[in-house]
């Protein structure tokens, strides 16, 4: 196979310019992944909360109401019927008494998450 002085030429300028561009392209790649990542926008401020309108102006001063008579208890309930504390024979579940009642708390937490007072606002 006879190869031309021109088409020899032409070949060695294909393949420098093939080289050049994979250095080129590699020279790249290298600074890109020695830069440090991009950084993060600034966090938006939260908002204020906005004052009421009614709460600009003081509220007047409501008169004294008379005092409302003390309303007597019904008349098939005396004081032997009026039990607040409960018997000694209504007890409480047994479930959270006990050795494994710290157990179950704690995947009780675990399942359920903590109370919704700990927990961080949903937007």
């Amino acid at each position: 196979m006879k190869v031309t002085v021109f088409g020899f030429v032409a070949f060695a300028v294909v393949v420098l310019v093939a080289a050049r561009g994979a250095f080129e392209f590699l020279k790249k790649l290298a600074e890109e992944s020695s830069a440090q990542p991009p950084s993060l926008p600034p966090a938006q401020p939260r908002r204020a909360r906005r004052a009421r309108a009614n709460a600009a102006k003081p509220a007047p001063e409501p008169e004294p109401e008379p005092a409302a008579p003390v309303a007597a208890p019904a008349a098939h309930l005396d004081a032997s019927s009026l039990q607040v504390t409960r018997p000694a024979r209504a007890r409480s579940r047994a479930q959270f008494f006990g050795r494994f009642a710290l157990r179950q708390a704690i995947v009780a937490r675990e399942v359920l998450g903590p109370p919704l007072s700990l927990r961080p606002p949903r937007f």
